[in-house]
């Protein structure tokens, strides 16, 4: 299976995604907000798990495979946060981030956008 067609396909969904954070902050805001209700913070922990194991499971076919495997640890490290930290201390994270400027939000989004255009690159 050709695994870095989907992991390029997973850049290019980060780089829209940093696209829509950088044009529209609020949009992330209301995200945090959905994902404080309830325990949906562990929606965000699966997904970070499940783009993990597509990095590290592809990652040999791709390009840099280090880069992958770098941007793979970070989503495995995200996951293991969210779910050790449990979603109340998460929800206490959201909180406060939910607080900071626009101009935060956009800078956010510009990370997520090189990371995106960094994992195009590399696979």
């Amino acid at each position: 299976m050709e695994l870095h067609y989907v992991i390029k396909s997973s850049g290019i969904v980060l780089a829209l995604i940093a696209v829509v954070y950088m044009l529209r902050p609020d949009m992330a805001k209301q995200l945090m907000v959905f994902l404080q209700k309830g325990k949906r913070i562990y929606i965000d922990g699966l997904l970070n798990f499940a783009l993990a194991v597509l990095f590290f499971a592809g990652a040999h076919q791709c390009r840099y495979p280090w880069l992958i495997y770098l941007f793979g640890s970070i989503f495995a490290i995200e996951c293991l946060l969210i779910f050790g930290l449990g979603s109340e201390k998460t929800k206490v994270i959201l909180d406060w981030s939910r607080e900071e400027s626009y101009e935060l939000f956009q800078f956010i989004g510009l990370l997520i956008g090189i990371v995106g255009l960094l994992v195009i690159f590399s696979s």
